[in-house]
C-alpha cells in the first residue's frame, strides 16, 4: 500500500510540473512579436494582418501604433487593438491610432489613469464597449469620419473629457457610452 501510494504521489507530482510547465508557455507566448516596445499578434498571413496586444511589459509615455508594421522582412497591416491591449497602463500619456486600424477592441485601454489625449486614425469604424473606462484624465479625443459605432460604457468615467465632437457617420451610440463624464459640456 505504501508503495503504490509513493507512485500516485510521484505521478500526481509530475501531472503538476507537467501542467505548470505548459502554464508558462502560454502565459510566456501571449503575443507573436514585438516591434518598437509594440506587442502583436498575427490574424492572419494570407492577408498580411495583425493586432495590437498586451505583452510582458506595460505600455507608457506616447505610443504610436503605426498602419504597418515589418515582421521577418514581411510588411504586416495592423488592423485592430484586441481586448485588454493597453488595459491599466497607468504610465501611459498619449496614443496616436495608425490609419489602417477598424477596430479598438473591448476595454482595450480602460483604466488607463494617466491617458491625456487619443488621436483614432482615419479607418476605424467600431470603438469596444468600455474601451476608454476609467481614463480620468482623458481631455481630448480626435474621433474620424470612419466611426460608425460608439459602444456602451466607452469613454464612461473620463471625468476630464469637457468636450467631444462625434461625426456624422456614427450611427450608433451604446448604453452610458459618456457615463460619470462630470466635466463633458459640449458634444458636436
Amino acid at each position: 500500500m505504501l508503495k503504490v501510494n509513493k507512485i500516485i504521489m510521484r505521478t500526481i507530482k509530475f501531472l503538476l510540473t507537467t501542467i505548470a510547465v505548459l502554464l508558462c508557455s502560454v502565459m510566456a507566448n501571449a503575443y507573436d512579436f514585438t516591434v518598437d516596445g509594440i506587442y502583436y499578434n498575427i490574424l492572419s498571413m494570407s492577408d498580411l494582418t495583425v493586432e495590437v496586444t498586451e505583452g510582458d511589459n506595460k505600455y507608457s509615455g506616447e505610443v504610436i501604433i503605426p498602419s504597418t508594421v515589418s515582421y521577418k522582412s514581411i510588411t504586416l497591416t495592423v488592423t485592430s487593438i484586441a481586448y485588454l491591449a493597453f488595459s491599466s497602463c497607468s504610465g501611459l500619456t498619449s496614443v496616436t491610432i495608425g490609419n489602417s486600424v477598424t477596430t479598438i477592441g473591448e476595454s482595450a485601454f480602460s483604466g488607463c489613469d494617466s491617458l491625456t489625449e487619443v488621436t483614432i486614425g482615419d479607418s476605424v469604424t467600431t470603438i469596444g464597449d468600455s474601451a476608454f473606462y476609467g481614463c480620468w484624465e482623458l481631455e481630448h479625443v480626435v474621433l474620424p469620419c470612419s466611426l460608425t459605432k460608439i459602444a456602451c460604457n466607452a469613454f464612461e468615467d473620463c471625468q476630464k473629457l469637457a468636450e467631444i465632437t462625434i461625426p456624422s457617420s456614427v450611427t450608433e451610440i451604446g448604453v452610458e457610452a459618456f457615463k460619470h463624464c462630470t466635466n463633458l459640456t459640449r458634444i458636436t
